[in-house]
């Protein structure tokens, strides 16, 4: 059985319906994605900056060596891993140790939140293309 004008219009109003649904959570998602980019910005923050422990950490471990956002590994993940076991104390050990947790688990979530933004793009997509040739056969149908 053939689709009539009708059917074509209610399929056309539940698209609009699903598309205005779907641009919301994605700005929903992306003002989470900018909250945790923010969280895990000012636990770096702390990481580098903090006074009491962080310093104690970066001066007695050459941290500047092996910070920001590189992978290490080798003679400096070694030297790192020898100056925190020499050196550091061990408040000093568990303030990095807990503050660098933390930001693994935030980077963490903020992974799955791209991810949970760039599903929903690709299905505003897809729903766009459908109200789009929804849109066509109404248009060719009244003509």
């Amino acid at each position: 059985m053939a689709k009539s004008l009708d059917d074509y219009k209610s399929e056309k109003k539940s698209l609009e319906n699903q598309i205005s649904s779907r641009k919301s959570k994605n700005a929903r998602i992306s003002r989470e994605i900018a909250r945790l980019e923010d969280a895990y910005n000012k636990m770096g923050k702390i990481k580098r900056n903090n006074d009491n422990n962080a310093d104690k950490v970066r001066d007695n471990t050459k941290l500047n060596k092996v910070a920001g956002n590189v992978e290490w590994r080798g003679k400096y993940k070694d030297q790192f891993d020898n100056a925190m076991k020499d050196r550091a104390t061990p408040a000093a050990k568990d303030f990095f140790d807990s503050i660098d947790a933390m930001q693994d688990e935030i980077g963490r979530a903020l992974d799955k939140k791209r991810g949970e933004y760039n599903t929903g793009s690709s299905i505003l997509n897809g729903l766009n293309k459908a109200w789009n040739n929804v849109s066509g056969i109404i248009r060719n149908w009244v003509n």
